[in-house]
């Protein structure tokens, strides 16, 4: 009974002393790709960059999109449109786009 008492105590204070070193983990930047949609089917996003290399970003619930400052939808998002998109590389080596911005031309 006593081994028990001191189980999940043990247990909770061998948790919470792990936290500080997985919160002193550096936070990987994103990076960014611009370049004009070439489809978009709503799980993912093809962009065509300057070079006219195909980039396809596979997009999540947690993909948010922005026309400048104001947040859209996915679907305003059409092929045509000048982008530029955050994104991580996920575990299997694809592309996650995390924030896509509709950029407008500027004028001169």
């Amino acid at each position: 009974m006593s081994c028990r008492r001191w189980f999940v105590p043990g247990l909770l204070l061998s948790l919470f002393a792990a936290l500080p070193v997985a919160a002193q983990l550096p936070a990987v930047p994103l990076a960014t790709f611009t370049g004009t949609v070439h489809d978009m089917d709503g799980k993912t996003l093809t962009v065509e960059d300057a070079d006219a290399k195909s980039l396809p970003f596979f997009c999540t619930h947690k993909t948010r999109y922005f026309d400048g400052s104001k947040k859209i939808k996915s679907s305003d998002i059409k092929p045509g449109d000048h982008v530029s998109v955050e994104s991580k590389t996920a575990r299997d080596g694809e592309m996650e786009a995390v924030n896509v911005r509709r950029e407008h031309p500027q004028s001169p």
